[in-house]
């Protein structure tokens, strides 16, 4: 979706100036790259306007002009995509809504599956009395996420349907998967309305495709004044060049994309984070630029080697990690081969610290400050808890301990910029 934008600052990230001709032509790339993705045009020229601005003004000291160059087009692509989705992982009452094709029941399917997954007790209930089959595509799914499923085959009244599937599923999230349309008519608005006022949902999320760009502003903006969305799941991200376009489109019509269809298995939907979009768009060419972005991090590298080395202190160390985007950039980029990586190192990957961070927010605070008095017994609560296995609970904690016996071996000097072939020799590199 965005790899011609990741090419395009590249491609200036690799070059020997970053003067105003430079910036210019970075600028001229990205405008082509963003109106590819069906971004809007006077968005784009706002976005473009900023970074010229911004980029040959006032730069941070210690910073190259290359480098303030490119925190300025980081900046201003973060704010373009908006701001990252707050999920709650507690009992609710969710109605997807939507046109036909956009993915509805699997994505009911998907997201069973992301809060079963995270310990909660999940129902789905066969709203949509108009498809044809939707009633066994959903039963089916539900089968295969291990949710309880409602619905009445052959039923004509979608509002009864959910009214009765209210009544006969005992869960702790409930979804319904609503009928669509060619377009949002009348009887569309009257149905949903309706089914709102039997369900009274929680949220209430419009399904749209990636495939439609930009237009998705007058579709989230046209179902939030008839049933006031609280916001907007993007499917098949993976397969269309426009959802750059559909993101932004959704987020400058003032509704939140809280998901993202990123496949077709179950399994791949994500939380809506913007940061992790242009982690993928910014990538630094050199280990000096990397080692220069984590001595700027928030978190202080020498607060790690004063006092006891807990749980919540390795929590912080992975988020500043991925907050930066450069776990996949740094690997493929120290000077040494893979296998010669610590595997506390080598096996962090980003989806590897979602997991642990799911993991031990499921602790007590007593856990988090003390990991020792993690017994059998805690460990099964935990896992259950964060909707993950003992042996996932097994491995956070020996990576902790592998981190903190690495950091052990550090003194203060090691930590930072310079001094990188010492700390790889106490690292036994």
């Amino acid at each position: 979706m965005f790899d011609k934008i990741k090419d395009s600052i590249q491609k200036f990230s690799s070059s020997n100036v970053a003067d105003e001709e430079a910036v210019e032509q970075l600028v001229k790339d990205i405008q082509r790259d963003l109106i590819k993705a069906d971004v809007d045009v006077s968005l784009v020229s706002d976005l473009s306007d900023e970074i010229r601005e911004e980029s040959l003004g006032e730069k941070k000291d210690g910073l190259s002009r290359k480098e303030h160059v490119l925190e300025v087009v980081y900046n201003k692509l973060e704010e373009l995509l908006g701001e990252e989705s707050e999920v709650e992982i507690e009992p609710q009452t969710i109605l997807l809504c939507g046109l036909y094709g956009a993915g509805k029941t699997t994505t009911t399917g998907k997201l069973a599956d992301f809060y079963r997954k995270r310990g909660m007790k999940v129902g789905v209930i066969a709203a949509d009395t108009d498809r044809p089959a939707a009633f066994e595509q959903l039963q089916q799914i539900a089968d295969d996420v291990e949710a309880s499923f409602y619905g009445e085959k052959d039923a004509e009244d979608p509002v009864q349907v959910v009214e009765n599937g209210k009544e006969e599923l005992d869960v702790d999230v409930l979804i319904v998967d609503s009928a669509g349309r060619n377009s949002l008519n009348d009887d569309l608005k009257q149905e949903l309305s309706d089914m709102e006022k039997v369900l009274q949902p929680d949220e209430k999320y419009l399904v749209i495709p990636a495939d439609i760009g930009q237009s998705a502003r007058d579709q989230a903006e046209n179902f939030d004044d008839a049933v006031g969305l609280s916001g907007v799941i993007v499917t098949k991200m993976d397969s269309s060049a426009k959802g750059g376009g559909a993101l932004v489109a959704c987020q400058h019509a003032d509704i939140s994309v809280k998901f993202i269809g990123t496949g077709e298995k179950m399994a791949d939907l994500e939380v809506y984070d913007p940061v992790d979009f242009v982690s993928d768009m910014i990538g630094q060419p050199d280990l000096e630029s990397l080692l220069e972005k984590i001595e700027e991090l928030d978190t202080d590298p020498e607060a790690i080697l004063e006092g006891e080395f807990t749980l919540e202190d390795f929590q912080e160390q992975m988020a500043s990690v991925t907050d930066s985007g450069m776990m996949e950039e740094m690997m493929s980029q120290l000077p040494f081969s893979s296998d010669q990586i610590p595997d506390n190192v080598a096996n962090l990957t980003e989806g590897k610290i979602q997991s642990y961070n799911v993991i031990i927010d499921s602790m007590t605070d007593e856990e988090v400050k003390d990991p020792s008095v993690i017994n059998r017994e805690r460990r099964e609560r935990i896992a259950n808890g964060s909707g993950t296995s003992v042996e996932d609970v097994q491995e956070l904690i020996k990576h902790y301990r592998q981190t903190k016996n690495m950091v052990d071996k550090f003194d203060k000097k090691s930590m930072k910029r310079g001094n990188m072939q010492n700390m790889m020799q106490k690292l036994g590199l």
